[in-house]
């Protein structure tokens, strides 16, 4: 399947655009930004979310089945990584003759067309990351960013915001190399770990792919690294690039670093140094050492930006979070409900970490395993991941696009770590309902559909808040 490059000038004389994949969260977020542009825009899903229902709300066509005549007119159709050359909405994309290209070289050719393209990367805290640099730009009078993040955004309730001035705030996810079609001027890489084992088979091979990244911002564009990182650091001595780090350890050969850490109540208060001088001190409204680390990512970039000390302890002090990171759902009978979308054991234990802080009584983690492959290929680390839960409710796992094997499970999971296996997940409020108690802290975790679960409680807070 040929596959072209689009530039600016290509997609402004694109009528019509076809998605797949249309109902994830950066493809909704694109198919609406077309639509902004006065493009006519098509696209499928397996089925029908409250993403979708937006996108019908908005007018855009989504198809639930492969339908042929869906493709009739279209130009332009742009494709998620999670799907291959062989999914039957890729082969009708073939035998239509419109241009075919992936996610992310759309996300490119509008990210191609600001002056200062920032791209968040990191096998963790992207969202979270991104979401924070877009709202201390967005709490800014002196700025108007687009924006495209993998979560909404505190503020604006959504995705993606498209502003007008030379700022673009955007998330480069790792996955199948998708981030190598990004040439930001500013590239930020949070951490580097094992993940996505149906595609990066070695850590060899994932740094290689960082390291092309890192190069990507060229001889002209800044990478900002973190230095408590060992993989970001063999990284950086890979790469001959403007170079920034940032440690949340206090390192003094880092070029940002914190100080003074207060953790007392759970969320970070801490200063900020560059170049060993005192920059600013702020005060987090998210929890965990993990968004220490994450605000400092998201200062160097805002100071590369023209941002001033001020405007970013302000902004710190005042970011809230993006959906399904640590998101308050409600509280019934005094216990608190939290969504989050961590997935990997790194994920699990900083969260897991930061809720122990801002808990009285007892920490339970419903966590739903996502893709066979990282279960397997990481089980004894997601088996040492949740020691910060006090009760742990394990449910099937979610094999997304892979087939689940024998090899590991849920259930096994459950063995090894103590906790008790919930395969329905019909039936897990009810027994938290048997098993919290006033000051409990429940967190659902997951990025399969355990979502469900948090949406019913999201979606009923008023009859559930006593």
């Amino acid at each position: 399947m040929e596959h072209n490059t689009l530039n600016i000038q290509d997609l402004n004389q694109v009528r019509s655009a076809y998605i797949i994949g249309i109902g994830g969260i950066s493809m909704s977020a694109l198919a609406m930004m077309l639509l902004q542009k006065g493009i006519e825009v098509r696209g499928y899903d397996r089925t029908p979310s409250p993403v979708t229902k937006e996108l019908e709300e908005a007018g855009i066509r989504v198809y639930y089945d492969d339908c042929e005549d869906a493709f009739d007119g279209i130009d332009l159709v742009c494709y998620t990584a999670a799907v291959d050359a062989e999914h039957p909405q890729m082969r009708l994309a073939a035998k239509c003759g419109a241009r075919i290209i992936s996610r992310a070289e759309l996300l490119e050719c509008i990210a191609s067309t600001y002056a200062n393209a920032i791209a968040v990367a990191g096998t963790h805290g992207k969202s979270t990351t991104s979401g924070m640099l877009a709202h201390l730009f967005l709490k800014s009078p002196r700025f108007d960013p687009t924006i495209a993040v993998g979560a909404k955004v505190c503020g604006i309730d959504s995705t993606y915001r498209v502003g007008n001035d030379e700022h673009f705030i955007f998330e480069a996810c790792e996955y199948k190399d998708s981030f190598l079609s990004f040439y930001p001027r500013v590239a930020v890489v949070l951490n580097i770990q094992l993940d996505h084992t149906d595609y990066f088979h070695s850590m060899e091979q994932m740094l290689g792919s960082f390291v092309q990244f890192m190069h990507n911002a060229g001889k002209s564009g800044i990478n900002i690294l973190n230095y408590d990182c060992e993989n970001c650091r063999i990284a950086a001595n890979q790469c001959e690039c403007n170079l920034i780090t940032f440690s949340v350890s206090g390192d003094e050969r880092a070029t940002y670093y914190a100080k003074n850490i207060d953790l007392s109540d759970g969320f970070g208060a801490f200063d900020i140094y560059y170049q060993n001088a005192f920059l600013l001190h702020t005060k987090l409204s998210v929890p965990g050492i993990h968004n220490v680390s994450n605000a400092l990512a998201a200062t160097a970039a805002a100071i590369c930006s023209g941002m001033t000390a001020e405007e970013i302890s302000d902004g710190l002090a005042t970011y809230t979070g993006v959906s399904r990171r640590f998101e308050f759902l409600c509280q019934r009978n005094g216990v608190r409900y939290f969504d989050d979308y961590a997935h990997h054991p790194d994920e699990i234990r900083v969260t897991l970490a930061a809720a122990k802080a801002i808990t009285k009584g007892k920490v339970i983690c419903v966590f739903q395993p996502h893709n066979y492959s990282r279960l397997r290929d990481l089980f004894e680390d997601f088996c040492t991941s949740f020691a910060d839960a006090d009760l742990l409710v394990l449910t099937k796992l979610y094999a997304a696009r892979e087939a689940a094997g024998d090899e590991v499970s849920s259930a096994l999971l459950a063995e090894r770590t103590n906790a008790q296996y919930i395969e329905d997940m019909d039936d897990i409020l009810p027994y938290l309902e048997q098993i919290c108690t006033e000051g409990d802290t429940v967190l659902i975790m997951g990025a399969g559909n355990i979502a469900k679960v948090a949406d019913f409680l999201k979606k009923s807070k008023k009859s559930l808040d006593k």
